[in-house]
């Protein structure tokens, strides 16, 4: 058997099948008939099925040309359709001529299709005329008729009703007024306005809208005074409303009203001016288009701008300078239009003789003065900011004149959450149990969050840091060539947890009073014992040519994770990355998809995303972690919840998460 599949059929066409072999040869044609009347044949009116008497009704008989033929209009006589004793009989369309009235209408084919049309138009509609309306074709094979029956119900013209009455104004000069006739009924008549029996016809300052029903006067002068009527006439009669405009005050304060603005106007002017000579003057490159890091975050604009703090905060050489000599660089990790990522090998880097594996950020050949002091800042940026678990940490740098510009931070040996959660899809287990290592190293998170809550007035997140990282070293066996995270299956416990980490990190940032503006799955790194890390590779990362980053105006931003508000007024805050972490929540528990799926991002999504339009939960979202996603995306930015929220509620599922398993956690509180 062979079968041919047509997609989206759009032309009729015959088709030849042939079938031979040894004995013989047989073909036979089949014809393929394409229409865009559904079952061949319909019934269309306009304007309606319930024209207003008076208006010119258009009936249309549409039939598909390869099936039908000999259209023919009717009007169905209804006595004839009752027989001798008053009882209503069965239409039969074999003989719909014995009860019906033969109407002339106009034959029409469609171009480019092969549909037939059979127009009957009856102007200027009475009631007289309500009934209904039957066209007959004729089957071109079996010669069989058919018919399709519309009754059309006709609306009496009624004279017009007005709503309400206009009411007498007083208006000062250069004020805007509105008056309205409303009118009663199905039918908008024709409306016309008077201003001293002299019909108001539209001009600049004075506008008609709604049907001629609203009349609108913007900066009233005196001239504008007078009586007003509103005429509303149609066929059956004319109703008619009036009242008087009086205007108070001047055209004096009109003049000095336009003095005014043309001074501020001026003055704004000479001052935009002073400001753009002051500008070039000093020469100061322009830092709000550099995406300054691999941690691209802003300090908290609230006090100083983010390029006069930078000079001012501090660099220490001997405690971060690290040798270039010492550093051997290796495979690139990402690089874009100013910088690049690399892994690299640093000896000695955390005081001891062995090799650690790290990554390196350093701009490209060629990079401008700028673009140097952008790395500079962001390096001075990480040291401000201080260490965390649940962020990418600084481990020195080679700032001296004999080389390179270098940031030496944390390497994460599994890459970015996006990426990880997409390869383990096939492995993702939502209630399987993990192996007792694996166990204990989500537990260890716990204990240090605990740690941290339990000694926030004496305790730095750093010693907390290190103290992890003591406990882990005591409590987990080294990591092997093929490491656990690869062989075990992804769980629910992992998506909470990893949810769970960078919420705390989050927390971190915004106690140190920083802004991420680029929160998402792909700036999130996942490192050894299931430990996830706030990241960003900013200037290692082709923005044009990411999909990811769309354009608005001159600038590529990643529109799919911005707050409203930072899409249309340009407003970063803590909270504005609130919202970016719904949108990472909704990437975690989807295992990597791309966020608004199906959608196409441009000015129309921004305005639905304003106007309160929100994704459905993802496939492994539960209903809790759906509704924490939807908190994240409130239109109220002071309506979201803090990370510190964020961190309390995702602690709690994670502990619920985990006693269901029939396993305990150490209490966060």
């Amino acid at each position: 058997v062979s079968k041919l599949a047509i997609q989206e059929a759009n032309v009729s066409v015959m088709y030849k099948c042939i079938a031979s072999n040894k004995v013989g040869r047989d073909e036979r044609l089949i014809y393929f008939y394409v229409t865009t009347i559904p079952d061949g044949f319909e019934i269309e009116s306009q304007p309606s099925e319930a024209p207003i008497e008076g208006q010119d009704l258009q009936l249309s008989c549409n039939a598909d040309n390869y099936t039908y033929e000999n259209l023919q209009w009717y009007r169905l006589n209804l006595s004839k359709l009752h027989d001798e004793e008053g009882n209503p009989l069965v239409l039969d369309c074999k003989n719909v001529h014995h009860y019906a009235t033969k109407m002339h209408g106009e034959l029409r084919f469609q171009p480019d299709s092969n549909d037939a049309t059979l127009l009957l138009t009856i102007p200027n509609i009475s009631l007289g005329e309500e009934g209904d309306y039957v066209c007959e074709v004729q089957n071109r094979k079996t010669r069989e008729k058919h018919c399709h029956k519309k009754y059309i119900s006709v609306q009496a013209l009624e004279i017009p009703r007005l709503k309400q009455n206009l009411t007498d104004i007083w208006v000062n000069v250069s004020d805007s007024i509105e008056m309205r006739c409303k009118v009663d009924g199905n039918h908008v008549p024709e409306i016309s306005w008077y201003k001293d029996e002299k019909l108001v016809e539209e001009v600049s300052g004075i506008d008609l809208a709604d049907f001629n029903q609203r009349l609108s006067i913007q900066r009233v002068r005196e001239e504008d005074a007078g009586l007003y009527l509103c005429s509303v006439c149609n066929a059956k009669g004319c109703v008619n409303s009036s009242a008087s405009v009086s205007v108070e005050g001047s055209d004096d304060r009109t003049n000095v009203e336009i003095v005014i603005l043309i001074g501020t106007g001026v003055i704004a002017v000479f001052f935009w001016i002073l400001l753009i000579l002051i500008f070039c003057n000093i020469k100061r490159p322009a830092h709000a288009d550099i995406k300054t890091g691999y941690l691209s975050i802003i300090m908290d604009p609230g006090e100083v701008p983010l390029e006069e703090q930078c000079e001012y905060l501090p660099y220490d050489s001997s405690k971060w300078e690290f040798p270039r000599d010492r550093l051997r660089l290796g495979k690139v990790l990402g690089h874009g239009a100013f910088g690049k990522v690399v892994e690299a090998s640093a000896f000695g880097i955390n005081k001891s003789n062995s090799c650690e594996t790290v990554a390196v950020k350093m701009l490209k050949e060629g990079a401008t003065a700028s673009e140097h002091k952008a790395l500079m800042s962001e390096l001075k940026i990480l040291i401000h900011i201080g260490n965390h678990l649940n962020v990418v940490n600084l481990l020195g740098a080679c700032t001296k004149p004999n080389g390179p510009l270098m940031v030496i931070v944390e390497f994460c040996k599994y890459g970015n959450l996006s990426n990880y959660l997409r390869t383990k899809r096939e492995g993702f287990s939502p209630y399987r149990e993990k192996s007792p290592r694996l166990r204990i190293q989500v537990q260890s998170i716990v204990e240090a969050v605990r740690a941290d809550r339990r000694s926030r007035s004496g305790t730095s997140d750093s010693a907390i840091f290190n103290r992890f990282l003591m406990h882990k070293s005591h409590t987990v066996q080294p990591i092997q060539e093929v490491d656990d995270l690869w062989q075990s299956p992804l769980t629910m416990e992992d998506l909470i947890c990893y949810s769970f980490q960078v919420a705390r990190g989050m927390e971190f940032l915004a106690s140190r009073k920083c802004i991420h503006r680029d929160l998402a799955a792909r700036n999130i790194l996942l490192s050894e014992n299931n430990v996830v890390k706030i990241c960003d590779f900013g200037l290692a990362r082709d923005i044009y040519k990411d999909p990811d980053y769309v354009r608005k105006g001159s600038a590529r931003l990643p529109l799919k994770w911005m707050a409203p508000e930072s899409i249309f007024d340009k407003v970063y805050t803590t909270q504005s990355d609130v919202w970016s972490f719904g949108v990472l929540l909704w990437e975690i528990f989807s295992l990597g998809a791309s966020p608004y799926p199906g959608v196409q991002i441009n000015e129309e999504f921004c305005q639905r995303l304003k106007d309160g339009t929100r994704m459905r939960a993802p496939e492994y979202a539960t209903a809790e972690i759906y509704r924490i996603m939807l908190s994240c995306w409130h239109g109220d930015p002071k309506e979201r919840p803090t990370f510190s929220d964020l961190v309390e509620i995702l602690g709690n599922l994670l502990q619920e998460n985990v006693q269901q398993e029939g396993k305990d956690y150490i209490p966060l509180n």
